[in-house]
């Protein structure tokens, strides 16, 4: 594959993620992995 199949295959992912994602979705993914990212911080109490 060369950088135009790349950019057509990303092109591709991106307006597929637009079309079907909504805002609460990316919400809830992004707050999904917010927990999962502080989640060890707080088992361990150290910053």
């Amino acid at each position: 594959m060369d950088w135009l199949d790349l950019l057509a295959v990303q092109g591709t992912l991106k307006s597929l993620l637009q079309h079907h994602s909504s805002k609460a979705s990316i919400l809830q993914h992004s707050a999904f992995f917010t927990v999962q990212l502080s989640h060890p911080y707080m088992t361990t109490g150290k910053p």
